[in-house]
């Protein structure tokens, strides 16, 4: 099952690990269910998960990567999988058609039919229905369905409760265009940091740095509503059935939250790996090490200049509080105030 072992996405945690198991011991034991449900915070991940189960479930060794079964699998053009995904918002009646007549097809060599649905969330009531009678009734009793959605909640009930529904922890992937973002906002903190190690006294600036931190997000997070405020007008001049444009618009609003929560989460995750990449680089050159063996080599000269007298274990007890702000990302953390009491621990070191 080498393909499994490959998922580089997955977070290690006993979520993972117990549906990992699962999955595995079905493929040992060939007791392959009808129809799997992925669901997880990140498309693309679900749909080399469930093209990586595909491929293991057809593979004569299990999965191993290596024969034309598992190559063309993962490349999602093995005649015997088919990929079901929606045009646009909407995923149509005439794509679960689609997918019932390859199902109605024989199979092509050794190996079971297996659909993947991308975006399960996105059908109408017309395909949600279409697609509920042919897990009930398959034409083909050996055919496989895998469902992947990032919203379980708007899913039909119906269809959920036809499936074995696997929620899996995934790694988070940026968008290019926010990866640039946050490059702007990991070179404001790099200059607040210098700024705090040259001038130890400040304190009014110091305190505005987590303000002006925060600001930046917000232009971004306001980046990430036009962009839903646009899918949503091109939703209501889509000429569909009313009922289908509230269904579409509230999926739009439950993804939106969902996608903020994230970027709300790795930016201010960000920021803390930021500081803690600096004060252990401090560490780094205040114990003797060269460049090489700091995060940020091109700030070598600058600490090893400025951060003579700073005590080690001020430090870690600075790292210790980041890493326990950070098991609060999301819940009861104040950004605003964890970003200032950090700030003036780093700027209240012993000399």
């Amino acid at each position: 099952m080498r393909l499994f072992r490959e998922l580089d996405f997955l977070i290690d945690n006993s979520a993972n690990q117990s549906n990992m198991g699962l999955l595995s011991g079905m493929l040992r034991e060939g007791r392959i269910s009808h129809a799997y449900l992925f669901t997880g915070n990140n498309m693309r991940h679900l749909y080399r998960l469930a093209l990586s189960f595909a491929a293991s479930i057809n593979c004569k060794n299990g999965g191993c990567g290596n024969c034309g079964t598992c190559s063309n699998t993962m490349k999602g053009v093995h005649p015997n999988v088919l990929i079901v995904e929606p045009e646009g918002n909407i995923l149509r009646v005439e794509e679960i058609a689609g997918l019932q007549r390859f199902i109605g097809m024989s199979a092509y060599g050794p190996g079971r039919k297996i659909c993947i649905i991308k975006e399960a969330e996105l059908m109408n009531a017309e395909a949600g229905n279409r697609l509920l009678k042919t897990l009930e009734d398959p034409p083909d009793p050996d055919s496989v369905f895998i469902l992947l959605t990032e919203d379980i909640t708007v899913m039909l009930s119906t269809i959920v409760s036809r499936c074995l529904v696997y929620k899996w922890d995934l790694e988070f992937e940026e968008d290019p265009e926010e990866k640039k973002e946050f490059q702007v906002l990991e070179r404001y903190i790099d200059d607040g940091m210098r700024e705090i190690l040259v001038d130890r006294e400040i304190r009014d600036s110091l305190l505005d740095l987590s303000l002006r931190i925060l600001e930046i997000q917000k232009k971004m997070e306001a980046g990430i509503k036009a962009g839903l405020d646009m899918e949503i007008e091109r939703i209501k001049e889509s000429g569909n059935a009313k009922e289908d444009i509230d269904r579409y618009v509230k999926i739009l609003k439950s993804r939106h939250k969902r996608q903020l929560s994230k970027f709300n989460k790795l930016g201010i995750s960000r920021v803390f790996d930021i500081i803690s990449a600096w004060l252990e680089d401090i560490i780094s050159v205040n114990m003797g090490a060269g460049p090489q063996a700091m995060n940020f080599e091109k700030n070598y000269d600058f600490i090893r200049n400025r951060s003579k007298g700073i005590r080690t274990g001020d430090i870690l007890r600075i790292i210790e509080n980041i890493e326990k702000n950070r098991i609060h990302l999301g819940y009861s953390l104040n950004p605003e105030l964890a970003l200032d009491n950090i700030f003036l621990q780093v700027k209240s070191v012993k000399i």
